[in-house]
Order: C-alpha cells, then sequence, then structure tokens
C-alpha cells in the first residue's frame, strides 16, 4: 500500500513564513518613520506620500501577477518576487533623498503584489478544496502575525544600531525565504519527488471537472455576478479594517483620551486577534463543509465575520468606558478577518484556471479601499468633527459587504464546485 504524504501542508507552511516576512518587510517603514522623517527632514505631506507610494504600485500589479501565476506557475514568480523585495527592503537602507525613497518604495510594492494572488494560484493546484480555506486562513494569518512581530523587533534594532540596519536584517531573511521557496515547491504536485500518489488523489479530489475549467474565460468571468460582488465585499470590508492600520491609534488617544502607551497596547490587538481569527475562521470554514456543503459553510462563515464584525463596532463606538471601547473595536478587527480564508478559496474557485488573477482583483478592490478609507475618514472628520460619524461610515460598508456575501457563493451556478 502506498502511503499518505502530507508535503502540500508544508507547501501551506512554507507560505504562510514568506508572508511573515512580506509584512516584516511592509510594516519596518511605518517603526522606522520617525527616525527617517527626522534624518531626511520630511514633512508630514512628505511622509504621508512615502507611506503611500507602495499601496500605488501593489494595487496596479495584482492582477497582472496573478494571471502570469496562473499560465507560468508560482515557482519562479514567487521566488523572484520575494528576491526582487528583500533586496529593495535592504536598498531602503541606502536611501539619500525623498525622491530615492519614493523610488525604492514604489518598486518594492510592485513586487510585494505578486505573492498574495500567487499563492492563491499555487494553492488552486495543491489544496483540496476541502481544506482550502484552512490553507488561506493560515498564509493570511501569517501576514497579521509578521505585522504584530515587527514592531518590537524593529524597534529594539533602530535603538541600538540606528534606522538603517532593520531594512538590510529583514532584507536578508526574504533572501533566504525565496531561496527555500524555489527549492522545496513545485508548479504541479505530481512534479514533487515527496508527493505519493495516495496524496495526488486527495489534492484532486473535489476539484471541477476538465470540461468546466476548460470553459473559463476572461470574458465570462468579467460578466459574473459572483465576481462583482466579491470585489464589493473585499472593497467594504477593507474600508473598515484599514481604519485600524491608519487612525486606530489617533482615535484611541484624541477621542478616549488614553496615553501614548495604553494606545499602543490596544491598537496591537487587531493583529493579535487577526492572527486568532484567520486560522479560526479557515478551520471553521472547511470543518463545517465537511459535515454540509462547501456553499453552506462559506455563507455562514462569512455572513457571522462580517454582520458581527458591524455590530461589535457599533457597540465600541458607542461604548463609555474608552478600554472596553478599545477592545470590542479590537475584536471587530479580528471579526472580519474570520471570513478571509473563504473569500480567498470563493475567489479561486470562481475564477477555476484563472484564480491567480481572480485573486488579485479582489486584493486589488481591497486596496481601492485601502486608498478611499483613510483620506475619506479623513476629509469627514475635517468637515464634522465627529468620530462617530467616520466610523458609522466603515459600519455601513461593512454591512453592505455582509449582504453582497450572500450572492458571492449561489445555490446553483454552471460550473461552480461548491453549489449545493
Amino acid at each position: 500500500m502506498t502511503s499518505k504524504t502530507r508535503v502540500r501542508y508544508s507547501i501551506v507552511a512554507l507560505a504562510l513564513l514568506i508572508n511573515v516576512v512580506s509584512y516584516t518587510d511592509r510594516a519596518c517603514l511605518a517603526v522606522a518613520g520617525p527616525d527617517i522623517q527626522k534624518a531626511f527632514h520630511f514633512n508630514p505631506a512628505q511622509m504621508g506620500l512615502v507611506y503611500s507610494i507602495f499601496s500605488v504600485s501593489y494595487f496596479l500589479g495584482q492582477t497582472p501577477w496573478g494571471a502570469l501565476a496562473d499560465r507560468r506557475g508560482a515557482r519562479r514568480l514567487v521566488a523572484f518576487a520575494v528576491g526582487g523585495w528583500s533586496v529593495f527592503t535592504a536598498i531602503t537602507a541606502a536611501a539619500w533623498s525623498f525622491t530615492s525613497l519614493l523610488a525604492i518604495r514604489f518598486v518594492f510594492g510592485g513586487l510585494e503584489a505578486a505573492l498574495s494572488p500567487s499563492i492563491a494560484a499555487a494553492f488552486n493546484r495543491w489544496v483540496p478544496v476541502s481544506e482550502r480555506a484552512t490553507a488561506f486562513g493560515a498564509f493570511l494569518g501569517g501576514g497579521r502575525l509578521g505585522a504584530a512581530l515587527t514592531p518590537p523587533i524593529a524597534s529594539l534594532l533602530i535603538l541600538r544600531y540606528g534606522w538603517r540596519l532593520p531594512f538590510v536584517a529583514f532584507g536578508v531573511v526574504g533572501l533566504a525565504a525565496a531561496s527555500a521557496w524555489y527549492f522545496w515547491y513545485r508548479d504541479r504536485p505530481e512534479e514533487h519527488w515527496r508527493v505519493s500518489p495516495a496524496e495526488l488523489a486527495v489534492i484532486r479530489s473535489g476539484a471541477a471537472p476538465a470540461r468546466l475549467r476548460e470553459k473559463t474565460r476572461r470574458s465570462e468571468l468579467l460578466r459574473s455576478s459572483r465576481l462583482w460582488c466579491l470585489l464589493g465585499v473585499a472593497f467594504g470590508a477593507t474600508f473598515l479594517w484599514q481604519f485600524y492600520i491608519t487612525w486606530f491609534p489617533t482615535y484611541l488617544r484624541e477621542r478616549r483620551g488614553l496615553s501614548v502607551e495604553e494606545a499602543s497596547f490596544y491598537a496591537g490587538l487587531p493583529f493579535l486577534f487577526g492572527v486568532i481569527a484567520n486560522w479560526a475562521g479557515g478551520l471553521l470554514t472547511d470543518f463545517v463543509g465537511q459535515r454540509t456543503d462547501v456553499r453552506t459553510a462559506r455563507n455562514l462563515v462569512g455572513l457571522f465575520s462580517l454582520t458581527g464584525a458591524a455590530l461589535l463596532m457599533s457597540a465600541g463606538i458607542w461604548a463609555s468606558q474608552p478600554r472596553l471601547s478599545a477592545a470590542l473595536m479590537g475584536l471587530a478587527a479580528g471579526s472580519i478577518d474570520l471570513y478571509l480564508g473563504a473569500a480567498w478559496s470563493s475567489a479561486t474557485d470562481i475564477g477555476g484556471p484563472s484564480g491567480g488573477a481572480v485573486a488579485g482583483m479582489m486584493n486589488a478592490a481591497s486596496n481601492c479601499a485601502g486608498f478611499a478609507s483613510p483620506a475619506l475618514m479623513g476629509w469627514v472628520l475635517q468637515a464634522s468633527n465627529n468620530w462617530d460619524s467616520v466610523l458609522l461610515l466603515s459600519v455601513a460598508t461593512t454591512c453592505a459587504a455582509a449582504v453582497l456575501w450572500w450572492f458571492v457563493n449561489p445555490r446553483q451556478e454552471a460550473g461552480c464546485e461548491c453549489a449545493a
């Protein structure tokens, strides 16, 4: 009897670790920001542009990188992207002017854009449908873990060695991660020397028939109501989540009157809860799916996640106690993350052989909200000087996302492997 190997789990674990690396490289700038601003005498507008230029190239690269991963595979692409952005992470330490820093961060963002859609394409080939939400939850949780680990590590290095060294150190770690991916990953499971026939049969289980996969065309995707609802959900949910990585610390200090130390503690809760929620949400989706069906599991977990986030955020807005308010808002961030495993697995289902491209489109929609949310919140805050108005706007977008989510995995659709 052929033993059943578990190579696919190592692929997911390696993707998780690479996502930890991606967020340490991404978040390092925020930690070093005050020192960089002081060193180069940047004004707040210049520093804001340095922070935001990443999102421009990150948004632009999502769908093209995903389409390339669908066609060429993720082995060389992910290794190139991780290695490339790691080099530019290290080069950040050599920045000498405002223009040079902008150029470095722009290229960095464009290379990081390849990771998530390429991993989606990889999971589409390596992970069976019944385990896919768990795999995506683990991968995405790695990003939250990286964001939580970076501030203490980077701060320690900055205090001892200055702001330039952390970029070099994180860049070296990234090069090691790129090498590990290229050595271990293969574009097709059957090409991996450790995959047994028994595991290959598990990986192939639940996949859509070849005749249905072949029918998937880009023009058909663009006419899919499932796709447009998914993009709307991604925008609406991210609109609220973006609050936590932009305005949340300011809210805690200005609106709730917390000290810098307390505000820093509570501002870290969304990332901690996010690690737990991403992993738990993926596991829960697959657990329920194995006992009912994939469609029911995704719909229930997503609806619970998004409506729960809206309710918790509303409770946090109206709570009279500052610390209770901060804790409820942190839980709302975790609640949002519960649905992400289901969202990414739905994207690969909708896309079929173009799963990486669809995942890229979904991530691009999220980054549209990443552009819009901080700016619109700032405009509303300036116009009304009312934090509640700002936050209720994000509650409204989350409620809209909850409604749209119900149409992402409909009961019946031709070629939909999650149809009941």
